[in-house]
This record gives structure tokens, C-alpha cells and sequence, in this order.
């Protein structure tokens, strides 16, 4: 795909850093499959994907806003955008599961934030992560190096699709959760990819 007009799915940020193989699974051969963890998010998000704004206990929440960059060429959908009086906005993203540190969700939340600055010319220093099973709501300050790890992520994501590449299944712990891993067929190599997950 070499179109100059192809925005790139915010989704697929967080695919990328999960899996890069996943990432060119689902988004250059159009191949998705769901499993328990990937219903379980769907019906997580029933309460953020109706678009509307509500305001709760003084701070004004939109939900379901669609949010884009030109300059990065990304779009894609805030569960939640938090507008707290005389402070940046806070865009907040829900996720199926307990609390836990993703590196692959923060960077997600990160290109929501980047699409706001540029939308609202404003700065964000703070990002959130609800997690449904949990109930609880993690923030977390988006930083020079997150910010790093999700412009290169962008960057390489977009080569990516540019070239229609697919990267080599690598087997590892993270295989085990992924709807794709029947397709996917990791087991049949040795290497371990490393683990992005930690446990709070």
C-alpha cells in the first residue's frame, strides 16, 4: 500500500509492540481471529463505544472520539477523553483484564495523545489505562521515552504496510494469548521474543 493518503489504524500501534507479526497478520493480510480475551475486551467496551459527552462529578468525559493526525498520518477512536478544568486533557483507554503495565497499551494511548495535541494544540503529559476486570483506572505520564518507542513504532508500522511485509513467526510466552496463534503457528520456531509484561 503506497497510498499518501493511508492513515494508519492506532490499533495497530499497540499489535506492533505486541507482536510485529501480528501486526502484519491483521493489518496486510487482513487476517483476524477472536479468542476469549478478544470477546471479553469487546464486551468490555460496550459502556465507551456510543460517541457522547457526559460530565461526572465536574469533569467532563467524551467518549468514543475519533482523533487523527496529519502530521503522523494515524487515526482511530479515544474509549475516553478526560477534560479536567484548567489542565490538559487525559485520554483514557479500556481494557479487558486486571491491572497490569503494558508497554504495547501505553504506547497506544501515547498516539491518542499525540492526535490530541495536534487536534487541540495542546500538550498532554498523562495518559490512563481502565482495566474492566480490575476497575480501575492506572495513569501514567507519557514521557520522552514512551514517546520515542511510539513514534518509531508509527514509523516502522507504516514501512510496514508500505512494503507489505510479514515478519517470521518467533514462539513465546505471549503466543499463548493470541487469537491468531493457530494461524500464526509460532511453535514451530525456537526464539523468544522479549516480554513486555509487567505485573503491578
Amino acid at each position: 500500500m503506497t497510498d499518501d493518503d493511508y492513515y494508519l489504524p492506532i490499533s495497530a500501534i499497540s499489535h506492533y509492540l505486541y507482536c510485529p507479526r501480528q501486526a502484519a497478520l491483521i493489518h496486510v493480510e487482513q487476517v483476524f481471529a477472536d479468542n476469549a480475551l478478544t470477546v471479553a475486551g469487546n464486551i468490555g467496551h460496550e459502556n465507551v463505544d456510543r460517541a457522547r459527552e457526559e460530565t461526572d462529578h465536574g469533569l467532563c468525559k467524551e467518549y468514543s472520539m475519533q482523533v487523527y493526525s496529519d502530521r503522523l498520518k494515524i487515526i482511530g477512536i479515544a474509549d475516553v477523553v478526560e477534560f479536567p478544568d484548567g489542565r490538559p486533557p487525559v485520554p483514557v483507554d479500556y481494557k479487558h483484564g486486571r491491572i497490569a503495565s503494558w508497554q504495547n497499551h501505553e504506547a497506544q494511548v501515547a498516539a491518542i495523545a499525540f492526535c490530541l495535541e495536534e487536534m487541540l494544540g495542546v500538550g498532554i503529559t498523562h495518559g490512563a489505562i481502565y482495566h474492566i476486570r480490575s476497575k480501575k483506572k492506572r495513569s501514567f505520564v507519557i514521557d520522552d521515552t514512551l514517546r520515542a518507542i511510539t513514534t518509531k513504532a508509527i514509523s516502522e508500522l507504516h514501512e510496514m504496510i508500505e512494503t507489505r511485509f510479514v515478519p517470521a513467526a518467533i514462539y513465546g510466552k505471549i503466543c499463548h494469548r493470541c487469537s491468531l496463534k493457530e494461524l500464526c503457528m509460532p511453535q514451530l520456531e525456537t526464539t523468544a521474543p522479549p516480554n513486555i509484561f509487567t505485573p503491578l
